[in-house]
């Protein structure tokens, strides 16, 4: 039998805080040593330490390091940090494609992104907008792929008035005739008012339950989500209501009139009122 064993690759540093979890259990990571010492544990399948370095990475995802952390949970084959990270990309991928990561994205890692019906926007214009500033980053290597990008994004679920101003102006499109020419055909649709193929949805779609009935006005926004059967409570609407009027445009919920029934007081309402779901306000 050998006397010493060589552990090649390693940092003597976290193999001293392996040492010293293997004998406590407990193990204390920072910003600067835990990719290391998750590496590690995941190699000497170390699964409580590796487990502690991804509740400390989950709990410090930004928008600036999402994806950074997003690769390296593939590499080393860490699944569930690997999901903690893709699902706040879809929560957060409208901050996500504004940092500097994101344009790092190969196209075929931008495909499989924005293909995944969980994504949560508030309107497919947010899609559309990251891949043609993804495009512009690099426009003379990347034009390429646009057309690919384009027939992953839900063309059918833009805003007509939104399509028409990137026919009319958008400079990448002034470039891809095939692209131009394959939106022009789509508006013409929505402008003909031809019968248009239901765009797929994306995020949770939720039943949305605004005020009070008749003479009970209340101030309370509740949602149903129907695939897991819970009731969601919301942030309260500026004052009580019953009857009033509501509409979804553009992932925005907008209630409007009702009325306000109380023992003190009985008086119709003229508000209008706008509920973001991405910020709950």
């Amino acid at each position: 039998h050998a006397s010493e064993v060589t552990l090649r690759d390693v940092c003597p540093q976290v193999i001293s805080r392996l040492i010293d979890f293997a004998y406590t259990s407990r193990i204390t990571v920072g910003e600067k040593c835990v990719l290391h010492v998750l590496l590690t544990a995941m190699r000497y399948q170390m699964e409580e330490v590796a487990k502690a370095c991804c509740d400390f990475l989950t709990k410090n995802l930004e928008p600036s390091n999402v994806i950074g952390i997003l690769r390296f949970a593939e590499e080393i084959g860490c699944t569930e940090l690997h999901l903690r990270a893709r699902e706040y990309i879809n929560t957060h991928f409208n901050e996500v494609t504004k940092e500097e990561e994101f344009f790092s994205l190969s196209h075929c890692q931008l495909l499989e992104l924005i293909s995944q019906d969980s994504l949560k926007v508030l309107c497919e214009s947010e899609v559309y907008k990251a891949c043609i500033d993804w495009v512009r980053w690099d426009a003379e290597s990347r034009a390429q792929y646009f057309h690919a990008l384009l027939n992953a994004v839900h063309i059918y679920a833009l805003p007509p008035t939104f399509l028409k101003r990137q026919l009319q102006s958008c400079p990448i499109l002034s470039k891809a005739n095939s692209c131009k020419d394959f939106l022009s055909k789509i508006f013409q649709d929505m402008a003909l008012r031809k019968p248009l193929p239901p765009p797929p949805h994306r995020g949770t779609q939720l039943i949305y339950i605004a005020g009070g009935y008749k003479q009970h006005s209340l101030d309370c926004l509740e949602a149903f989500d129907p695939r897991k059967n819970v009731w969601i409570k919301l942030a309260d609407m500026e004052s009580p209501c019953s009857g009033l009027g509501a509409c979804v445009l553009f992932g925005l919920l907008y209630t409007v009139g009702g009325r306000n029934l109380s023992l003190q007081n009985n008086t119709e309402s003229g508000s209008l009122s706008c509920y973001n779901p991405m910020t709950n306000e």
